[in-house]
């Protein structure tokens, strides 16, 4: 009896002592919360469509919808943070991550088949994005990319490296190195990180073609992004601090 105690003792070591590795997400399976909301959205889930509220789960492969004037932020497990603009639409497609096991790189691809949107890097030491006219990998970032006027995109980064690439050619785009805050990230709900310092560094894409030079953006450009994805009462408090 006593020797049996002893295996199961052993085995039950082994288990937590031995390496876990990342387990990929099935559909179904969580992935993430809704942080914060502005307006209306809808959570479609396995073909049905309910309300988007604040602090619901959602789960791979659910497909979140903005509605006009609408802004929404969501936590990835691993802490990776996007925010949705106005009429925005995103899946997360696939999603590996162990928070036990830091060696792990995970994985996180996410489609935005349409709106404006900011991500900010989690645990997670590589994410991939598709857009209707790239695919963007990005490392240890925060960028931000959407519609920039005339049916083109424009991705801009403010920290970190990502490569942008479609059929007709690719562009790495790294950002500058911070000099001072110019304006704040929403990273938190409890409260607000300063972000960037100087203009992105982005790229512009057209259908058809390969994405331009890494250029960097002006501060009248630049603004026009962030406000595509800045919460109202953020907009409020800065003209309010001022």
């Amino acid at each position: 009896m006593q020797y049996r105690q002893i295996l199961t003792l052993g085995a039950a070591l082994a288990f937590v002592l031995v390496p876990q590795k990342a387990t990929r997400a099935q559909s179904g399976d969580p992935v993430g919360v809704v942080q914060r909301l502005q307006g209306d959205a809808s959570t479609i889930h396995s073909g049905n469509s309910a309300k988007t509220l604040e602090g619901m789960t959602f789960f791979l492969q659910d497909r979140l919808v903005t509605d006009a004037r609408a802004r929404l932020q969501i936590m990835l497990t691993d802490d990776t943070q996007i925010t949705l603009g106005e009429n925005a639409e995103a899946v997360v497609m696939q999603y590996q991550f162990n928070p036990f096991v830091s060696e792990q790189k995970g994985v996180v691809v996410v489609e935005v088949s349409r709106g404006a949107f900011l991500l900010t890097t989690g645990r997670t030491s590589s994410i991939e994005v598709k857009t209707a006219l790239a695919d963007l990998t990005a490392t240890g970032t925060e960028f931000w990319a959407g519609a920039t006027g005339g049916g083109n995109e424009g991705v801009a980064v403010f920290a970190g490296t990502v490569e942008v690439s479609n059929e007709w050619g690719s562009v790495v785009l790294s950002a500058r190195a911070v000099t001072q805050p110019r304006f704040q990230s929403q990273r938190s709900a409890l409260g607000t990180l300063l972000r960037s310092s100087t203009d992105p560094v982005g790229t512009t894409l057209t259908r058809g073609e390969a994405p331009s030079e890494a250029v960097i953006w002006q501060q009248e450009k630049t603004d026009r992004a962030v406000d595509a994805i800045t919460f109202d009462s953020e907009i409020a408090r800065s003209s309010f601090e001022e």
